[in-house]
């Protein structure tokens, strides 16, 4: 991997500057531009300093490396607004956050351990319902009680959840992404989301796109959605609190679901649907009621989970002087001065 060519296009990329923008600043072609971006000429440390002042960014910036892992980006899921250069960059950015965990996990010998997730074949929507209630068997989850930490239920199978940041709301749009990479399931997901029912659910999808063998693709995210929804919302757990089958039902019921499952209202009402519980009437009434602006939706919010493995691994490998303080700022993203308010090494 061209590491200085590649910091260069991610940061022009960050600084939303085209080829021709980037020439104009740098006084040079764009094509000249673009070779450097590519590896095609590789900058001197005075072409270095040009493109630091230049980008106003550290050198550091331009110089830090990580091996390119190699990702296919097949289970990629985004809203029409992110094209072009903003899809460019997100490509950027994940392959980077994921070269990143992947370096740490090889300094920690974590790197070694085989996928052991399951793979189970799925062609109907009974198929994904069962394989939730299958995959909670096979992993040791209660089958009917809620996922209280789903992040820290995946974190412990071996799974690498990611969290990019959604600088300048460039990303917003982006739903999620998952891939077996060099042999790991990483699922990625966008940090700073307010709603942890949203965040639960779209991990819980990019984990059915990782643990799916679907053989009908126009079926694909309708086999993974209800996955996801059986995964959370066990068939059994809906059961026992609203019975099998409903004329009418009343906000509380469904207030007190959301606060302990940490899913939404709109969630629970179409798996209600799902399992023939309540009419298609009710149903469109119910979705009707929670998409008006009613303020109910934000009374009880579910915050998002995070993930501290990562962080946890980074700061280990720094505290044995593993790896320097200022490599464990340039992983983590922050200052020596951040990170050390939160760091303490006895």
């Amino acid at each position: 991997m061209n590491n200085i060519g590649y910091n260069l296009k991610r940061i022009r990329l960050l600084k939303k500057m085209s080829l021709k923008d980037a020439s104009k600043i740098l006084n040079m072609s764009a094509p000249a531009v673009c070779k450097y971006e590519k590896g095609l000429i590789i900058p001197n440390s005075t072409k270095i300093i040009e493109f630091a002042k230049a980008y106003n960014v550290k050198t550091t910036e331009i110089l830090k490396s990580y091996k390119e892992p190699k990702i296919k980006f097949n289970s990629f899921r985004k809203k029409r607004n992110i094209s072009g250069q903003k899809l460019e960059l997100l490509k950027e950015t994940i392959k980077e956050e994921v070269a990143k965990y992947f370096e740490v996990l090889s300094m920690c010998d974590i790197a070694k351990k085989k996928n052991n997730l399951k793979n189970y074949d799925c062609y109907t929507l009974d198929d994904a319902e069962n394989i939730a209630y299958k995959f909670r068997s096979d992993y040791n989850l209660t089958a009917t009680l809620p996922v209280s930490n789903l992040i820290n239920v995946l974190e412990n199978l071996g799974i690498i959840i990611i969290s990019i940041k959604n600088l300048d709301y460039l990303f917003e749009g982006f739903d999620g992404f998952s891939e077996i990479i060099e042999g790991l399931p990483v699922i990625v997901i966008l940090d700073g989301q307010k709603d942890g029912t949203r965040q639960r659910f779209t991990i819980s999808h990019e984990l059915g796109h990782l643990i799916l063998n679907i053989q009908n693709k126009d079926m694909e995210e309708k086999l993974v959605n209800r996955f996801a929804s059986a995964l959370l919302m066990p068939e059994e757990a809906i059961k026992k609190e609203f019975g099998t089958q409903r004329g009418s039902i009343s906000f509380y019921e469904l207030e007190a679901f959301k606060n302990e499952y940490k899913v939404s209202f709109t969630a629970i009402i179409h798996r209600l649907k799902d399992l023939n519980i309540i009419s298609n009437y009710l149903y469109k009434n119910l979705t009707t009621f929670f998409n008006k602006d009613n303020g109910l939706k934000d009374k009880n919010p579910i915050m998002p989970e995070k993930s501290y493995q990562f962080k946890r691994l980074v700061c280990k490998l720094e505290a044995e002087n593993i790896i320097t303080l200022n490599k464990a700022c340039e992983l983590l993203d922050v200052t020596i001065n951040e990170y050390n308010q939160e760091n303490y090494n006895y």
